[in-house]
């Protein structure tokens, strides 16, 4: 008996098993792991420019800011708290990245983190023969502090798992044992990194530098961001988590994007990368596919099913939560949904990197809880453009709205001719 052939949706089910292993990749994943970590800290910095950049009045002029009515001391105070968070940026990417990684190879994170601080310092920040010291304590060193925690721990992980460490007779406390197990891993990390700093003179934070600043314009394009936005929502369609794999390879970006904008304002500047983290709130309002005006719609279904799940789909997708349309409705393995699912995505990306190239809305450079609801979350992030508003609402409803809608009829039609037809049997 001869196998059964495999139709489009079997194929692509072995598809995501086989790409699964991706999104559990010990280094990915903690590289991810590390970034989303800071958003708390990050959020903590953007603060200052919330309060600071407050407007007064509609002016693009310095007295129309609540920076100008505060005393002196207390704004530039403020602004210390913002360079201690934006401006120590891969200092804290270090320790993150480096703690997520150590706990996915089963080793005590702190002696990890300890020398790929240590390391970092010692490649990024040295203390120069001239007596200068490196400058790569922001963002400018993000990808310096990535393959610096990387390697620091993997290189820690290879002398611990093969016991190459300094054993200390039984009896001995816990705290004891495991520093001096780590003597011989941090000394050769260490002077390994010294080696390569200092002897062979390899600036390693100067050349990521120079990567970085070729990469991540490439990476900010239209183009790169369509493709990157629309292949999310291809993923997605397929059931695999569209979000989670174009930000392995693109968190970086959207993190550099966004504290390089942030930047630019406290130096009095106008921020100008659009493709930020934040800024996809605005390609995927309400959720990947923008769904709301879906879930709207199915609570006024003539199907019992559907209006569940309407109602089931509304109040999360308000706070940018639509898996329960994704997976109920559902968008997954489904043509008739899936196809303006991936359309709607490429257009409100177009729409919104056009409107922000084109000063019609300003560059996001604040950093927001995005289970706010779209229209005020861009507010923010924007520094309270009230233009991102009219924005949010155009991608959010207006666009999806006209597109979801003969959709929603045609997959309705289907779904009570499947009921109807339950019923007769």
């Amino acid at each position: 008996m001869s196998a059964k052939k495999k139709n489009w949706a079997d194929g692509m089910t072995d598809f995501m098993e086989k790409l699964a292993p991706l999104f559990d990749q010990p280094i990915l994943a903690s590289i991810r792991d590390g970034f989303v970590a800071l958003m708390p800290l990050i959020i903590v910095g953007a603060l200052v420019l919330v309060v600071l950049q407050f407007p007064l009045c509609f002016r693009d002029e310095a007295a129309c800011y609540f920076e100008s009515v505060l005393p002196e001391h207390i704004s530039g105070s403020l602004w210390s708290v913002f360079s201690v968070t934006f401006g120590l940026l891969s200092l804290y990417i270090v320790i993150s990245v480096s703690y997520a990684l150590a706990r996915r190879r089963d080793l005590d994170p702190l002696m990890p983190v300890f020398f790929s601080f240590m390391s970092f310092i010692l490649v990024a920040s040295p203390q120069l023969p001239d007596g200068g010291a490196g400058t790569f304590l922001d963002n400018s060193g993000m990808f310096t502090a990535i393959v610096v925690s990387v390697v620091s721990v993997e290189i820690f992980n290879f002398f611990m798992k093969r016991d190459l460490v300094i054993k200390m007779p039984e009896g001995v406390p816990p705290a004891i044992t495991a520093a001096f197990a780590a003597l011989v891993p941090g000394a050769v990390l260490a002077f390994g990194w010294w080696l390569v700093r200092f002897v062979l003179n390899f600036d390693i934070a100067a050349g990521l530098f120079q990567v970085l600043s070729a990469v991540v314009p490439a990476a900010s394009t239209y183009v790169a961001a369509a493709i990157a936005e629309t292949f999310h929502a291809f993923l997605w369609t397929m059931g695999i988590h569209g979000d989670l794999t174009i930000g392995i390879a693109l968190q970086p970006v959207w993190a550099a994007n966004l504290t390089a904008n942030a930047q630019a304002v406290a130096d009095g500047l106008a921020p100008t990368a659009v493709y930020t983290e934040i800024f996809r709130s605005f390609v995927v309002p309400g959720g990947s596919g923008a769904t709301l005006p879906l879930a709207i719609y199915f609570t006024r279904s003539k199907s019992a099913r559907l209006r569940k799940v309407g109602w089931l789909g509304v109040w999360p997708g308000i706070f940018n939560i639509n898996e329960p349309i994704t997976f109920g409705a559902p968008v997954i393995f489904n043509p008739v949904l899936a196809i303006p699912f991936i359309v709607i995505t490429f257009i409100n990306t177009t729409v919104a990197y056009l409107a922000t190239s084109a000063g019609l809305v300003g560059a996001t450079y604040i950093a927001a809880p995005w289970t706010l609801p779209s229209p005020i979350l861009m507010f923010l992030a924007t520094g309270y453009d009230w233009r991102a508003i009219i924005l949010a609402i155009l991608v959010e409803f207006v666009i999806p709205g006209i597109i979801w809608f003969p959709a929603f009829k045609a997959w309705e039609k289907q779904v009570l001719e499947k009921e109807e037809a339950a019923v007769k049997k």
